[in-house]
């Protein structure tokens, strides 16, 4: 074995790094996922981290998520650190929308203007959250994915430029001393054919389980995004009886 790895060349030495990088993410992803919650466990984590945000408010429910694993707690922590970023947003602007407020009033608007004023931050907070779940979700699910598909579409193209090189060599022994002897052009043709078996062998199977995996992330990404959009619909709700106290 390992005088066929030699005859390859020095480009096996790539092809052996993406060999071991793409089997360890994919040891890693299948590990991954094989410890997602199911729908169950999930409504039971997301009931817990409501009922702490309720009881105990947001800084205990950071202190929670942070101590805990898992995709849920992941997606968590980023809207927490999201709506915090968009509290303080509020807050900065909030005498600019009490100006338009105001005006609106002035105009002829009423309460109405305020009420719509008020309903226009809550979609636009409300929107911000639903694009951090997807997000948080897809950076969870699919960490690694982009490594996986590069080293798919990579590998065949090293065992690609393997070939071409061994053909040079061999090109050059014919020329340097005939084709008398066929052991004068067997180091190229065994460079060539080895590093080309070698780029489809690693590529093959990466693609196969890249695609898999994708599916799998895909599939994985409806169900978590339910539970991360609940837990923000208790964010907003929570944050605005804080509000009013």
């Amino acid at each position: 074995m390992w005088e066929i790895i030699k005859s390859g060349g020095p480009l096996m030495v790539p092809l052996i790094g993406c060999a071991v990088l793409s089997l360890t993410f994919i040891i890693e992803r299948l590990w991954v996922f094989s410890r997602l919650p199911d729908r169950d466990q999930a409504q039971q984590q997301l009931s817990q981290i409501e009922a702490s945000l309720v009881d105990r408010g947001v800084e205990a429910v950071v202190e929670e998520v942070n101590q805990g694993k898992g995709v849920l707690n992941y997606v968590f922590a980023a809207l927490l650190m999201r709506y915090d970023t968009l509290m303080l947003e509020q807050r900065e602007f909030r005498e600019t929308h009490e100006e338009i407020a105001q005006l609106s009033e002035a105009g002829g608007g009423g309460q109405i203007g305020r009420y719509m004023e008020m309903r226009q931050e809550l979609a636009d907070l409300k929107e911000e959250l639903v694009v951090q779940t997807e997000e948080a979700s897809r950076s969870y699910l699919g960490k690694h994915l982009p490594v996986l598909n590069m080293i798919g579409n990579i590998t065949p193209l090293l065992g690609l430029l393997g070939t071409i090189i061994g053909m040079i060599l061999a090109f050059e022994s014919i020329a340097a001393v005939g084709t008398g002897d066929p052991k004068v052009v067997a180091d190229g043709i065994s460079q060539a054919l080895v590093t080309t078996a070698s780029g489809l062998i690693v590529a093959i199977p990466t693609v196969v389980a890249y695609g898999y995996l994708a599916r799998k992330a895909e599939l994985f990404l409806g169900h978590v995004e339910v539970f991360g959009h609940a837990f923000s619909n208790t964010l907003i709700t929570a944050g605005r009886r804080r509000n009013k106290k």
